[in-house]
């Protein structure tokens, strides 16, 4: 009686990389759009993947493969939908709005991952980078304003989330030779200049033509 049992739980490093994946599941679409072919005939190509970054349909993309208007398509497990392009930001990434169902009845069902600050990681954490296929990556420090990670991104990958371990969205990984990411901190503050105009500053995202 009057004693205290202290129990130790330990946290394997490969269930947080579980946990966060399978937190981020419903976020995640797929992305493709259609072009000419050397033809001339309209194909549908993929064009990387996105994620949900607002509860009003806003999914974020690589601006390298959807850099202005055209005719997209996102998918995920709920069904495939048409997608109407906003805008690109010159940080490299770009939204697109979900639209109709292609199939005319399903019901668009996603969720927004939690937002995380590349600013609290610390030298030697693990990153993860959630593309068509799933790469860790140990932080190095980024750049001298904390708003950079160092990952290689396939095409195929474009568009993934980067994510610590706890599953928080550090940013979005891009397919370019001059950079590879963009922070959630860039994406975020786009996303307040599109929501409220009024406060657009020079440096905003400019609105397509």
């Amino acid at each position: 009686e009057g004693k205290t049992t202290v129990q130790t739980i330990v946290v394997k490093e490969e269930d947080l990389v579980v946990d966060a994946i399978a937190k981020n599941k419903l976020a995640v679409f797929t992305i493709s759009k259609e072009i000419l072919d050397t033809e001339g005939k309209i194909v549908e190509v993929s064009a990387g993947r996105g994620f949900g970054i607002s509860a009003d349909g806003l999914v974020v993309v690589d601006g390298g493969l959807v850099p202005g208007k055209g005719t997209y398509y996102l998918k995920n497990d709920s069904g495939k939908f048409k997608a109407d392009f906003v805008l690109v930001d010159k940080a490299g990434f770009s939204f697109l709005m979900v639209g109709d169902p292609v199939d005319g009845k399903s019901k668009i069902v996603f969720t927004v991952p939690a937002f995380g600050d590349i600013s609290k990681m610390k030298i030697g954490q693990k990153i993860l980078m959630v593309g068509s296929t799933i790469s860790s990556y140990i932080f190095e420090g980024g750049s001298k304003d904390m708003k950079d990670i160092k990952i290689n991104v396939t095409r195929s990958s474009a568009g993934g989330l980067v994510l610590n371990l706890d599953g928080e969205v550090l940013g979005i990984a891009l397919y370019d030779d001059n950079k590879n990411f963009a922070s959630i901190d860039a994406i975020v503050d786009a996303l307040k200049a599109f929501l409220n105009p009024a406060t657009t500053t020079p440096a905003a995202p400019v609105l397509a033509p």
